[in-house]
């Protein structure tokens, strides 16, 4: 960073950062999508006839094949052959001119760039396995073929601010601020991707060396995002305070006539603190009362979207041959536009004791319209992609507060401290409309994108059970989920499909604690959430799924005659028997957790003792990161992304570091 002051009315400055990272890993990812949810998705999906190793000690392969495991692709020959190597070169360089016009009026000019640089490279190789039973050897198959994949990306993001500034104390105690700007930021991306095949040998991995089925590919794309924005402010002894500003934005993203979208907000706070009556208070240090109201935009969606999506490779046939053709393979909304999020918020500020006891306490409402989403369309009109849409309006209202307590107790500093959040959400508006996204639903009155199934309300026992319930299909049989019939129609269908669970935490919260004694540090941070669901899916609500083995609890857990009070029903595939493996309530689960998510303890060394060697300072310490998990739901790790319909996610990694921190 630097900056200079040419004359008492001009200022130059300018900042760089820059970082170059590298690193190298399998070519097969723990989450790569190859149709089973990569290595994680293969692990899952282990059989006890598969093997990591033969006796041989070469990579094992299955002696047996079962459906659904024609191939086994040996989840630990997959972590370690191949590579993927990846370099990354960013750049961050601002530059900014200042200069002092009359009547105090500032004007600033900020040019940014951000440059990104990336290369990527696969190497596939062949792999063989070994039977371990036979001890045959043969080449693993349903995996890529041998070969190279190369790919580069650019990234140039350029930022143009100019702003004018004015500040004045217009009476005593009274100052009034105002700004005014304007700015230009183009995003331009650029990709290159080419691949080979027909190899010799697993260690030529130069993407020249290959033979057969070369391929190029490349795309660029270009967007910009103009702004208008102003600000003005009133303060009046630091106890009033009002401000008022605006933005009206226009981006590329949207279809012309529709890319414009105006944002305006305004606050007010008052520092009753500084109010005669409570200014020489002993027990109230600060007491603030604040309002605010605004609107922002988001125009997040991909480019193009208000234009039909065609892509080529869609072949035709004209006079019994086939021709290579372009088609509409994606729909659109031309009139889409900026998603609009309103949000008023009213909180308390407080400062007790000295600010040893500091609170604030803010009851927040957000309303978002105009939402900006993918949504589906039959497949009857031509198994089409739909389009993205300004489909309704969503509300999220809740409290937030803090607390924090700092103290000191003879030589030793201590601190703790906790947040907590509760949030409700409902859609408010889809103008009677109802949108389907795999086990999710988006549906006034509820929720955005809430679990949506049956309703199950136990096992049946017997055949006098299945009998008297509505029918649900001709295999139901004793140790089966019994559904609620919602409609009253005596018949188990579609139909009687409810909201079974929230994705969304009503709870969110943290706690922080701290303490210092003689040199010796120790801090803590948790954080957790509750009243949030998730849904069982794949190897865990379905044995035998495609051929997978069952959880152990499917062994001892399941229901037979014998064991009439088990959590799980009876066993079967879901072949032929998919009435227990139905999107419903039974397999919705309680995700909440409370996490340490960090702990460490440090010490000090004597200033005298460093100031001997050279240094200003020197400290070591312990940490660990993920080290406690209090939760109910023990299948997988809670917190996972909720919004993925499947749990072949891996998981956060418990860290334990030792280090030594010195400042010269």
């Amino acid at each position: 960073n630097l900056s200079a002051d040419l004359s008492n009315r001009f200022k130059l400055g300018a900042s760089l950062f820059g970082t170059f990272w590298t690193d190298r890993e399998s070519a097969y990812t723990a989450d790569e999508g190859n149709g089973e949810g990569g290595i994680m998705g293969l692990t899952f999906r282990g059989l006890p006839t598969q093997a990591p190793y033969a006796a041989n000690g070469t990579y094992g392969d299955q002696w047996v094949r079962v459906p659904g495991h024609n191939f086994f692709r040996n989840p630990l020959a997959l972590s370690y052959e191949g590579f993927r190597k990846s370099r990354s070169l960013r750049t961050l360089a601002t530059v900014f001119a200042e200069y002092r016009l009359p009547l105090d009026i500032r004007y600033k000019l900020t040019v940014s760039a951000n440059i990104r640089y990336g290369l990527q490279k696969f190497a596939y190789p062949q792999i063989e396995l070994t039977n371990t039973k036979t001890g045959t050897v043969a080449l693993m198959g349903n995996i890529p073929a041998r070969g190279v994949r190369q790919s580069s990306t650019e990234s140039i993001n350029l930022t143009n601010f100019h702003t004018l500034t004015w500040d004045k104390e217009i009476a005593p105690g009274h100052t009034l601020g105002a700004l005014g700007g304007f700015s230009l930021e183009t995003f331009d991306d650029a990709n290159f991707l080419a691949a080979n095949q027909g190899y010799l040998g697993n260690d030529l991995t130069e993407l020249g060396a290959g033979s057969t089925n070369p391929q190029v590919g490349g795309a660029s794309t270009a967007s910009r995002l103009m702004s208008y924005f102003g600000r003005g402010t009133y303060n009046f002894r630091e106890r009033y305070l009002l401000e008022a500003s605006f933005r009206y934005d226009g981006s590329s993203r949207f279809a012309a006539g529709k890319r414009w979208g105006f944002f305006p907000s305004v606050s007010a706070g008052w520092r009753i603190s500084e109010e005669a009556f409570l200014k020489s208070s002993n027990l109230i240090s600060n007491l603030k009362l604040r309002a605010s109201w605004g609107k922002l935009g988001n125009q997040n969606i991909p480019l193009f979207s208000y234009v039909d999506g065609v892509a080529i490779g869609q072949n035709y046939s004209f006079n019994n041959n086939l021709v290579g053709g372009a088609a509409v393979t994606q729909l659109s909304d031309p009139s889409i536009s900026w998603e609009r999020t309103t949000i008023a918020d009213i909180g308390l500020d407080a400062g007790l004791l000295n600010n040893r006891l500091t609170l604030e306490l803010d009851w927040f409402s957000k309303q978002t319209t105009d939402i900006l989403r993918q949504v589906a369309v039959p497949a009857q009109v031509g198994n089409l992609t739909g389009p993205v849409r300004n489909i309704g309006s969503v509300s999220n209202k809740g409290l937030e507060l803090t607390v924090n307590f700092r103290n000191r107790v003879g030589q030793v500093l201590y601190n703790v401290g906790g947040n907590v959040t509760y949030l409700t959400n409902r859609v408010v508006d889809l103008n009677g409309q109802r949108y389907f996204t795999g086990l999710r639903v988006v549906q006034e009155g509820d929720p955005i994108d809430s679990f949506f199934g049956l309703q199950a309300t136990g096992l049946f026992q017997n055949e006098e059970e299945i009998k008297a319930a509505p029918f649900q299909n001709a295999v139901t049989r004793p140790g089966d989920i019994r559904y609620r019939d919602v409609d009253g129609n005596n018949v188990i269908d579609n139909n009687d499909r409810v909201v079974i669970g929230n994705p969304i935490p009503k709870y969110t919260y943290t706690f922080t604690a701290g303490a210092e004694y003689r040199g010796f540090d120790l801090t803590l941070f948790l954080q957790g959430v509750q009243g949030v669901n998730t849904s069982l899916t794949g190897n865990l609500s379905q044995p035998y799924r495609n051929g997978a083995g069952v959880t152990r609890d499917w062994l001892t857990d399941s229901w037979t005659p014998e064991n009439p009070g088990a959590p799980l029903p009876r066993l079967t595939t879901a072949t032929n028997y998919p009435q227990n493996f139905q999107t419903s309530s039974f397999w919705i689960r309680d995700a909440s957790y409370l996490r340490l998510k960090n702990i460490q303890l440090g010490y000090s060394l004597p200033a005298g003792l460093v100031r001997r060697v050279g240094l200003s300072r020197a400290k070591v310490f312990v940490n660990a990161q993920n080290y406690l998990t209090f939760t109910k739901f023990k299948f997988t790790d809670p917190e996972r992304d909720l919004t993925r319909n499947d749990l072949i996610e891996y998981p956060i990694a418990k860290t334990a570091t030792v280090g030594l921190n010195l400042t010269f």
